[in-house]
C-alpha cells in the first residue's frame, strides 16, 4: 500500500471517528437533557449542582430521585393502610365512589351490606341510589326501619366528593337503633315518674285540704295517718330512684370477697320489720361461711333486699319467704322464693323493667314503686352476673341471682332441691 493511499485511509478513519464522537456527544447532551427534565419532575424542579451536570451526574440524580419517589410511595401506602384500618374501626359504614359511581373503598361495616339478602339488601339499594345522586351533585339522606329481628333503624347520608377528575361521592351508614331505644326509655321514664309522683302528691293535697276543714278528732287522726302513708310512699319512690341512679351511673364497683352469709343476714334484717307487719315469715338457710361473692357489699345487699321486699309484697299473709345460697363450683347462686300470687308467663320478660307491675292494684295497696327489680338487674349486670325468675300463677315465684365467686373453683355446695324446700317449709 502506497503512502498516499495509507494517508487517505487514516484521514477517512480520523474523520469518521470525529463524526462519531460529535454525534455521541450530541446524543449524550440530548439524553442528559431528557434525564434532567425527568429528574426535575421527580425532584420537584430542584436545579442540579455543577457536579451533577452531564450524563453521569444526571444518572446519579435520577437514581436518588427514584429512591426518594419510592420512599414517598411507601409512605403514601402506609398512610392509606392506616386510614383504611381507622375507617374499619369506626361503627359507621363508609362508602367512597369515583366520578362514575364506581366503588373506590368501603369499610368492613359497609361491606356487610354488599350482596346481603332480606332486609340488609334494602340498605345496599339505598346506598347505591344516594351515591348516584351525590355523583350528580345532589346530597341526600334516608332513614330505614328494618324490622329484623332484631329491629334496627339506619340513617344513610351521601354527599358529593369533589376531586381533580370530577365529582365522586361519600356515603355514611349509621345505626341509630340504640339512640332511638334510649330516647324511648327516657320518654317512658319521664312519663312513669310523673305518674308515680302525681298520684301521692295529689292525694297529699286533697288530704291536707280535707284535714283543714275537719273538726272531728277521730277523722283528723285518720287523715293525718293517710298523709303520713302517702308521704312515706313519695319518700320510698325518691329513695329508690336515687338508689337506681347511683347504681346506673357509677362505674364498676370495687370488687372484693364478700361473705354471702353476711349479705343474706343484712338483707333479712332490713326486711324483717315489714315482713312481721304483713304477717309473713322469713326462713333463711344459712350458707357455708366460706362461700363468698366477688363484688360490692352495699350493692349486693341492695339486690337481695329488693328481692325479699318484692317477695313480701306479693305474698299472702301467714305464708313464708325462703332464702338460700349455694355454689356449683364456679358461680354462687342466691335464691329467694315466695308462695304468693305468682307471675303470668307473658310478664316474666318484663318484670325487671322500671315501673313495671304485674298487679297494679296490689302495688297501690303495698306502696311498691316498681323499681326494686330494676335495681336487682343493674346490680347483677355490674357484677357480671345474671338473674333468673321461675313462676307459676297462684304458686309463687323463685328469683335466682348467679354471681361470680370470690376466687377460683371451690368445693361443691349445691343449692337445695325445690322438693326438699317445700317439704321443710311445710
Amino acid at each position: 500500500m502506497t503512502p498516499f493511499v495509507l494517508g487517505c485511509l487514516v484521514g477517512l478513519l480520523t474523520g469518521a471517528t470525529l463524526t462519531w464522537l460529535l454525534v455521541a456527544r450530541r446524543r449524550e447532551r440530548q439524553m442528559s437533557t431528557a434525564l434532567e427534565a425527568a429528574i426535575d419532575r421527580l425532584a420537584g424542579g430542584q436545579p442540579p449542582s455543577s457536579a451533577e451536570r452531564g450524563l453521569t451526574g444526571a444518572v446519579g440524580r435520577l437514581d436518588r430521585a427514584v429512591d426518594e419517589a419510592l420512599a414517598v410511595l411507601d409512605e403514601a401506602a402506609d398512610l392509606q393502610s392506616t386510614l383504611e384500618r381507622a375507617l374499619d374501626a369506626i361503627p359507621q359504614g363508609v362508602v367512597i365512589a369515583d366520578e362514575t359511581g364506581g366503588l373506590v373503598f368501603q369499610n368492613e361495616v359497609a361491606s356487610a351490606f354488599a350482596g346481603a339478602r332480606h332486609a340488609d339488601a334494602l340498605v345496599q339499594a339505598a346506598v347505591d341510589e344516594l351515591v348516584a345522586e351525590a355523583v350528580a351533585g345532589r346530597s341526600g339522606n334516608r332513614v330505614l326501619d328494618l324490622f329484623g329481628p332484631p329491629r334496627r333503624t339506619l340513617v344513610i347520608e351521601a354527599v358529593p366528593l369533589p376531586s381533580m377528575r370530577g365529582i365522586g361521592a361519600l356515603a355514611v351508614i349509621e345505626d341509630i337503633s340504640e339512640r332511638r331505644r334510649l330516647e324511648a326509655v327516657r320518654r317512658d321514664f319521664v312519663a312513669n315518674i310523673s305518674h308515680e309522683l302525681k298520684t301521692p302528691v295529689g292525694a297529699l293535697g286533697l288530704l291536707a285540704e280535707t284535714l283543714l276543714a275537719e273538726d272531728d278528732p277521730a277523722v283528723r287522726q285518720r287523715l293525718a295517718e293517710r298523709i303520713q302513708t302517702e308521704a312515706f310512699r313519695v319518700g320510698r319512690t325518691i329513695e329508690d330512684l336515687l338508689e337506681l341512679s347511683r347504681i346506673e351511673s357509677s362505674e364498676l364497683p370495687h370488687r372484693h370477697p364478700v361473705p354471702v352469709h353476711l349479705v343474706l343476714a343484712e338483707a333479712v334484717e332490713r326486711i324483717r320489720p315489714a315482713a312481721e307487719q304483713a304477717g309473713i315469715g322469713i326462713h333463711v338457710e344459712e350458707p357455708a361461711r366460706r362461700l363468698a361473692v366477688l363484688g360490692d357489699r352495699r350493692q349486693l345487699v341492695s339486690a337481695v333486699y329488693n328481692l325479699l321486699d318484692n317477695a313480701v309484697k306479693y305474698s299472702d299473709q301467714d305464708s313464708t319467704v325462703e332464702v338460700w345460697a349455694g355454689t356449683d363450683g364456679i358461680d354462687v347462686e342466691i335464691a329467694v322464693r315466695d308462695h304468693g300470687i305468682g307471675i303470668p308467663a307473658g310478664d316474666l320478660e318484663r318484670v325487671f323493667e322500671r315501673f313495671y307491675r304485674v298487679d297494679h292494684a296490689r302495688s297501690r295497696q303495698t306502696g311498691g314503686t316498681g323499681l326494686g327489680l330494676a335495681i336487682v338487674r343493674h346490680v347483677v349486670n355490674n357484677h357480671a352476673g345474671s338473674v333468673h325468675v321461675e313462676s307459676r300463677l297462684g304458686e309463687g315465684s323463685t328469683f335466682t341471682l348467679r354471681l361470680p365467686t370470690a376466687s377460683g373453683p371451690v368445693a361443691l355446695d349445691t343449692p337445695r332441691d325445690g322438693a326438699d324446700d317445700r317439704a321443710e317449709a311445710g
